[in-house]
């Protein structure tokens, strides 16, 4: 998977491993994402936070797959 990885500074990798899902897990695809404050104060060493980390949790993509146990989501 290619993401932005904070390890005390940025960086864009496209070697990160994704998990097996866990069975009330879904995973999304994401198209677009921001980063918010929060985000912005890990960077700058506002909040500490530990690391390796992927940054960022206001996304918007298409759900890739579903856990054996969600009922609610569906692929798609």
């Amino acid at each position: 998977m290619k993401a932005v990885v904070w390890t005390g500074q940025l960086e864009v990798r496209d070697d990160v491993e994704v998990r097996d899902l866990r069975a009330n897990e879904v995973r999304v695809r994401i198209h677009a994402a921001g980063l918010c404050h929060s985000d912005v104060s890990v960077v700058n060493g506002t909040i500490p936070f530990p690391t390796p980390a992927v940054l960022g949790h206001e996304g918007a993509g298409v759900v890739e797959a579903v856990g054996d146990a969600v009922r609610k989501v569906k692929v798609g």
